[in-house]
């Protein structure tokens, strides 16, 4: 309740796209040093520094900006629809010079379409790590966006790039992307750090991934572990079965 507070005074103070430029500053800085990003910093020190990257629901830029300095032979691909998060990404990406990453005003999923996407304030603030796709007839405040869809595999150059890795955290919205990536994932077989809720997206994403032959383990006690199907995660990793025995996780 006091954390919400507080954003809620530096929100009107300083306004939106200024909070967020130094929020994003500020998890930058402290996302190495915080435990419940654990499993992040496993994912990144996992990845080969070389072909590409694609950070998928990059948001305020956090992530993107910590792989392009550990990658830096790496190309960076970030994602982001929602317009204010997008730009916060832009000034990430020119103070710290990541000439690296290239960035992306669009959502992926399953189809080449438009959707509507929202940015949730909830008692007054705004919460730009809840930003997603608008389903149903549920009522909702924030600030709403029309936004474009592309499918992956469809976007022109992409195909042919060697991909190595794939991070996805999109509200709810796993399972468009990763069907509409289908084609990239058969054919590179990157590492994929997902974020996923309990529920139908989550079971649908096991199944795709399990049927192109891909093991999900988690992070727990600072080990990576098989999942059991039954403690309760929202971050996952995802290796080609391949893979395996070459990363040591088992």
């Amino acid at each position: 309740m006091v954390k919400n507070f507080i954003k809620y005074v530096l929100q009107k103070l300083l306004g939106l796209k200024t909070y967020l430029f130094l929020f994003s500053l500020f998890m930058i800085r402290k996302l190495q040093w915080d435990k419940r990003e654990g499993a992040f910093i496993r994912f990144l020190n996992m990845i080969d520094d070389s072909g590409n990257i694609l950070d998928v629901g990059a948001n305020i830029g956090v992530m993107t900006y910590h792989f392009a300095k550990k990658k830096p032979s790496t190309t960076i691909h970030s994602f982001e629809p929602v317009e204010l998060n997008y730009n916060n990404i832009n000034r990430i990406k020119q103070k710290f010079k990541l000439n690296n990453v290239v960035l992306y005003n669009y959502a992926l999923g399953n189809e080449n379409t438009e959707i509507q996407m929202i940015l949730p304030k909830i008692n007054g603030v705004y919460f730009h790590g809840l930003s997603h796709v608008i389903k149903g007839d549920k009522p909702e405040i924030g600030n709403k966006y029309n936004v474009q869809v592309k499918r992956l595999d469809d976007i022109d150059g992409f195909i042919q790039m060697p991909v190595t890795a794939i991070k996805i955290d999109v509200e709810n919205y796993e399972y468009e992307v990763l069907l509409g990536a289908e084609k990239i994932i058969c054919k590179n077989r990157p590492l994929i750090y997902c974020e996923l809720w309990m529920g139908e997206t989550r079971r649908k994403s096991f199944e795709f991934l399990c049927r192109h032959n891909y093991s999900a383990f988690v992070q727990q006690c600072n080990m990576l572990t098989s999942f059991d199907g039954q403690s309760h995660h929202q971050n996952f990793f995802f290796i080609p079965v391949e893979r395996i025995d070459d990363l040591k996780l088992i």
